[in-house]
């Protein structure tokens, strides 16, 4: 073979050694999908899914026809994409931008239920990894409601964005912080939740609007509402 032809023949292997290399560098693996992703939505706003092990995914998305229930569906890995359906026919991609470590960066693109999965996305924005003292906090919890409300219990969605929804009342929309082992939430309407992490289990306290609070912002006095909580997963 002449010496030009070989050095060519050398090259292009080379070439495709390197691009199979990158591919194979970029792909996700399973262990390192789980946990929580922060994403946008369409009007940039910011929600969070959490990724189960087992394939399961509950998203804190809250403007949807189930508000502060969010989304629930399954998640899949194709190569250097999280491809993740809801069962309301949305489809988030989650797609690796081809660095590794520490500078990994990610983007996302989203399908509408009517929108062909080989065409335009809907939307589009970056997705990062959801901090973990955040993580430990962020998603969707069913609370119990006072006696004689017309259901049991109701949702609540707890955001990366320190926001917080409910599938209750007129209003709301309020905030979260946390205070320790626990998670306040003050709501617009005046009703405030805390939740608290025990060996039992997650156990939720409520204060009906115009209760007293101290110079910490904790409430004064005891909970109109106390039981046991449970994060959807």
């Amino acid at each position: 073979m002449p010496q030009l032809l070989r050095l060519a023949a050398m090259f292009f292997v080379l070439v495709a050694i390197g691009c199979s290399s990158q591919h194979a560098s970029t792909a996700f693996k399973a262990d390192e999908v789980p946990g929580t992703w922060s994403l946008t939505d369409d009007e940039n706003c910011t929600f969070d899914v959490r990724l189960s092990a087992a394939g399961g995914a509950v998203s804190n998305w809250s403007k949807g026809p189930t508000s502060a229930q969010g989304e629930s569906g399954h998640w899949v890995i194709e190569g250097n994409r999280i491809v993740i359906d809801y069962t309301d026919g949305w489809r988030d991609v989650i797609v690796h931008s081809g660095t590794k470590g520490s500078t990994a960066k990610f983007q996302k693109v989203s399908f509408a239920p009517d929108a062909p999965h080989d065409g335009p996305p809907s939307n589009s924005g970056l997705a990062v990894r959801t901090g973990e003292q955040l993580a430990q906090w962020v998603g969707v919890y069913e609370l119990p409601r006072a006696a004689g409300a017309e259901t049991h219990s109701f949702f609540m969605s707890l955001q990366s964005t320190h926001a917080a929804w409910k599938s209750v009342n007129e209003v709301r929309v309020g905030s979260w912080w946390a205070a320790g082992k626990s998670v306040r939430v003050r709501w617009a309407d005046g009703w405030i939740n805390e939740l608290t992490q025990t060996d039992a289990g997650l156990e939720v306290h409520a204060w009906m609007p115009g209760t007293q609070l101290d110079a910490s912002g904790a409430p004064v006095g005891p909970p109109t509402i106390a039981g046991k909580a449970r994060r959807v997963d």
